[in-house]
């Protein structure tokens, strides 16, 4: 699949630019803080509904242990440039992240409750396959949320908002092609051709910010694949 002009370039992609090493360390201070937000709003959800689906939520609220997790990780300046040099997605580094720190915190609980006496011992917990799953989908709304927002934001600079609107009108309102355009005194070819060009404006948005998640090449297609079982992007009369 081909870049597109309109997104950010696959040689310097958001994320890994504020990432990068700077003479300025102002500069520097700056690109991480916005690595750090950019991550912690993306992925705040999703690790903790991850983390609601397996037992390590009896031992804290999942979205006390992902804030939690950030505290602890981002702590450190070195965090987030270790998983650009790691060569991983960026939501599987974080998920293996999380669940190292989660046996850690757990260990140090239980010593904890050892040292105080106390009749409750924690034990380490497991984890399943259904909690990727959840995962999966909380993530995957995340960065379709993301490409929206981009491609809204395109189109509104081209003065093409209304193409934006039929999209959603069909898509999220559930309306047919011929509903519409009633509604919106259109032609149903009109709504025909926004609905193509939003969704391929939509893929070209999602390989790019998962390149951004350092997803390679060779994977983009299955990726966005995955994104796709979870949502439909305009198909349909």
């Amino acid at each position: 699949m081909k870049s597109d002009a309109r997104f950010p370039t696959t040689q310097q992609t958001w994320l890994r630019e504020c990432l990068a090493e700077s003479t300025a360390s102002e500069a520097r201070n700056r690109g991480l803080r916005d690595a750090r937000e950019h991550v912690m709003r993306r992925y705040y959800e999703p690790l903790a509904a991850y983390l609601g689906a397996t037992s390590y939520r009896d031992i804290d609220a999942p979205s006390a242990l992902v804030a939690a997790f950030f505290v602890d990780r981002f702590g450190d300046d070195t965090y987030l440039q270790a998983w650009k040099a790691s060569g991983l997605p960026l939501r599987r580094w974080l998920v293996n992240g999380l669940l190292f720190w989660l046996r850690t915190e757990v260990r140090r609980r239980r010593r904890e409750e050892r040292r105080l006496g106390g009749a409750h011992e924690l034990s380490l917990v497991e984890h399943h396959a259904g909690p990727d799953a959840v995962f999966e989908r909380e993530w995957a709304r995340s960065i379709v949320g993301d490409a929206c927002e981009v491609v809204a934001q395109v189109l509104q600079r081209e003065g093409e908002s209304q193409r934006w609107v039929l999209f959603c009108r069909h898509v999220l309102d559930g309306l047919s092609y011929g509903e519409v355009a009633t509604a919106h005194g259109c032609d149903e070819r009109d709504v025909r051709n926004a609905c193509r060009l939003v969704r391929s404006r939509l893929e070209e948005a999602l390989l790019e910010l998962l390149r951004d998640e350092g997803v390679s090449e060779a994977r983009l297609e299955s990726e966005v694949a995955r994104i796709r079982s979870h949502f439909v992007l305009g198909e349909g009369a």
